[in-house]
């Protein structure tokens, strides 16, 4: 294959996805500030590069279009990518709600440019081109949304393009994407919020001294940067909101029915089965471990070497699991702990023995 693909917004997302795809011989372009397509360029991971009021002469040639900016920034860029990219490009992006997007897609769609959302379940704790990584989307679900009418061929080409950087594919309509977001992530950040702020309230260090284990668990999401949620708030208002009000009317019920032990019991009783369904490690709206991707070589021992690493530093590994080995090449093994501080003690360990680590 000999596509040439542009990735507008080159930070961790579309450093990573540049870097994947010089990897598979690809034609990279980068477009970003000029300090990160100079640092791009510097790391080999793009063929050319541009700033952003070159994007109409960085996609004309382009067989397949990334847009990585924030969420926001998106819908500024997307009608300038359509506009100026060529018959039979296919253009994506990574945002993480659909519907706003799409339909701005659609209602700006070109004759033979097609549009097919994207947001890929991939991601780190770390920012920006410097901790880019080719093999962050391995193993990782990556959600394709097309438009109404969209060919099956180009549904099968991106899925092609995606599949090649390790990805797993999950086709959805922007609509149900959304409403799946708004009840098993975006909820969840807005209750974590309020219950942190309902000790924040109390304003007591004794209520924050014993609020450790399960209420730090509940609640890890709640230091988000709001930065990034207030662009998933504007777009996804309306299902945010009706997973709210059905919250709402559950709690209702549930202050109502204090005093009813059965029905309390029956809704524990519930919720565990439920949980037990949950796929434990999946990769989803939200990370159940903290992963450490290894990238290794391949050949004997290395297994060996990288667990004893980790051994000797008295960190627990909750979860291994091997990921697109290829012969004489290596690849990646992915490695979960339960806490961020494990996962930092095992990264910085494997760092000194020269491993390229990076936490996601």
């Amino acid at each position: 294959m000999n596509y040439t693909v542009t990735v507008i917004g080159v930070g961790l997302i579309g450093g990573s996805l540049c870097h994947a795809f010089k990897k598979e011989g690809l034609n990279t372009i980068g477009v970003s500030s000029q300090d990160t397509i100079k640092k791009a360029e510097d790391l080999k991971i793009i063929d050319r590069g541009y700033s952003y009021d070159g994007i109409g002469e960085a996609v004309k040639e382009a067989d397949f279009v990334f847009i990585c900016t924030p969420l926001l920034e998106i819908g500024r860029i997307l009608p300038l990518v359509i506009e100026n990219s060529k018959k039979n490009c296919i253009i994506s992006d990574v945002g993480s709600t659909k519907s706003t997007i799409c339909s701005l897609a659609e209602r700006n769609k070109k004759r033979g440019v097609y549009f097919v959302g994207g947001h890929p379940m991939a991601g780190s704790e770390k920012r920006g081109i410097d901790n880019a990584n080719p093999y962050l989307f391995y193993d990782a679900v990556w959600v394709i949304t097309p438009l109404k009418g969209t060919p099956k061929r180009v549904v099968k080409s991106i899925s092609n393009l995606i599949s090649m950087v390790g990805a797993k594919i999950m086709i959805l309509t922007p609509e149900l994407h959304d409403k799946i977001a708004a009840n098993i992530s975006h909820l969840p950040q807005f209750l974590a919020v309020l219950l942190t702020n309902q000790l924040a309230d109390k304003n007591n260090d004794l209520y924050r001294n014993l609020a450790a284990g399960g209420f730090r668990d509940m609640t890890r999401i709640a230091s988000s940067d709001f930065s990034i949620w207030k662009g998933i708030i504007e777009t996804n208002r309306d299902e945010i909101f009706s997973a709210m009000e059905e919250y709402k009317r559950r709690l209702e019920k549930m202050i109502n029915s204090m005093h009813d032990l059965e029905f309390i019991k029956s809704e524990f009783e519930k919720a565990a089965e439920e949980r037990k369904t949950i796929p434990r490690y999946s990769k989803g709206f939200l990370k159940p471990l903290v992963d450490v991707r290894v990238t290794v070589r391949d050949k004997p021992g290395e297994l060996a070497k990288i667990t004893n690493i980790i051994y000797y530093q008295g960190v627990n590994i909750k979860d291994i699991e091997i990921i697109n080995i290829r012969e004489g090449e290596g690849g990646i093994l992915r490695l979960g702990f339960s806490e961020k501080r494990e996962a930092n003690t095992a990264a910085q360990a494997l760092s000194k023995f020269g491993y390229d680590v990076i936490i996601v």
